[in-house]
């Protein structure tokens, strides 16, 4: 209990709702006791318990309080008294191989959780519908195997999820080539779904609307500065929300005025900080951000003060900007200031080599979306129009 008590004035918590989450442990306590139980015998079914007695005593735990339950658990279980439960691999890895499969995507690809969850659906499917007749060693797998499922599996959903089964299947094959299990690597031989995503320009601000978009962060509060930077950050280097996220005080390199950016696939590189960007994080550091024991840069700023859970939080503070704003833009993610950083650049003379090292894009494919808003350059290659003088 001192050592919990200890952790919430770390975190920040007021001393009253403090006070109340420790009261709610006591009660929590002679439970227990009553029970003939101790802490270690803690786990989410006993919580549980513990709930609906509480209810039927007509005090119902409310959210906060069931999550100082298990924010307590999981303290118990950080400093050794409760047992770890046994992880619980996403949605239905059940074979060996799909469980080899999952780490593979974690410690050699540094695959995000949301994609590991995705390609291993896709997966299984495929092992299932191949499978059909018995046990399906991994190394008596062909091309037309992986072709006939990605046809099937086409007629059932739209193009976006037929393109993550390619990916899915790509990947997989990829694994089973880095494993020994297939002498040649079948990630070539997998179809192809038509991708339409260059017939459109793509979505970007104005130059003058991303100025109002970080005019109407308030900088003088503390939510309004961090908000600033974040904003600033994504519309001077182009990150990701993830690379947001993932940020930590250790990244940025005072001295050689460069940012560590931590993209995907494990990826670490280093990119120049510009003044602005950097005037804007001293600020925020020295100033506004609250002290507290988590290394992540951005953090919330009420208790308990700790980093962003997901990349959708960043994405939603540049959605609540746009409308404060009065910006209505096709999309509203924090995509949006990468694409535009990249169209503004272009329409200021750079060229796509520069905009591909400035988003850090491993293939010249992704870049290619680009190529259509360098006017200049499409005009040297468009052909003469049968009538009409250049």
């Amino acid at each position: 209990m001192d050592g919990f008590a200890e952790q919430l004035f770390e975190q920040g918590y007021a001393r009253q709702y403090g006070r109340n989450k420790l009261w709610l442990l006591r009660e929590l306590s002679r439970w227990l006791e009553r029970q003939r139980l101790e802490a270690a015998d803690l786990n989410e079914k006993r919580l549980a318990e513990f709930a609906r007695e509480r209810s039927r005593r007509r005090r119902p735990l409310r959210g906060g309080n069931r999550a100082t339950l298990v924010h307590f658990l999981s303290h118990l279980r950080k400093v050794g008294v409760a047992p770890t439960p046994i992880p619980r691999l996403p949605r239905d890895a059940k074979s060996r191989l799909e469980r080899a499969f999952v780490e593979y995507l974690a410690r050699e690809r540094g695959v995000c959780p949301a994609t590991i969850d995705n390609y291993l659906h896709e997966v299984c499917r495929f092992l299932a519908y191949r499978c059909t007749r018995g046990v399906l060693s991994p190394s008596r797998i062909r091309a037309k195997d992986l072709n006939a499922f990605v046809l099937r599996r086409a007629q059932k959903v739209g193009a976006k999820r037929a393109k993550l089964t390619v990916s899915a299947l790509r990947s997989f094959c990829q694994f089973l080539r880095f494993r020994g299990d297939l002498k040649h690597d079948l990630s070539s031989a997998v179809l192809t779904v038509p991708n339409w995503r260059l017939t459109s320009l793509p979505k970007s601000l104005t130059p003058n609307e991303v100025r109002r978009l970080l005019r109407q962060c308030d900088q003088r509060t503390a939510t309004g500065q961090r908000n600033f930077t974040i904003l600033l950050i994504l519309a001077r280097l182009g990150l990701r929300a993830k690379e947001i996220v993932l940020m930590t005080l250790d990244d940025v390199d005072w001295e050689a005025g460069e940012i560590i950016v931590r993209g995907k696939g494990l990826r670490r590189e280093r990119m120049p900080l510009p003044r602005d960007v950097g005037r804007a994080l001293a600020m925020h550091v020295r100033r506004w951000r609250p002290p507290c024991t988590t290394r992540r840069l951005f953090i919330r700023l009420k208790a308990p003060f700790r980093g962003f859970s997901h990349s959708e939080t960043v994405s939603s503070i540049v959605r609540r900007a746009l409308a404060r704003a009065d910006l209505r833009p096709p999309t509203t993610g924090a995509h949006l200031l990468r694409f535009t950083l990249a169209t503004n650049l272009l329409r200021r003379g750079g060229s796509l080599p520069e905009v591909a090292e400035l988003l850090r894009h491993r293939h010249p494919d992704t870049t290619a979306l680009y190529a259509k808003v360098d006017l200049n350059a499409l005009r040297t290659v468009a052909p003469r129009w049968p009538g009409v003088r250049r």
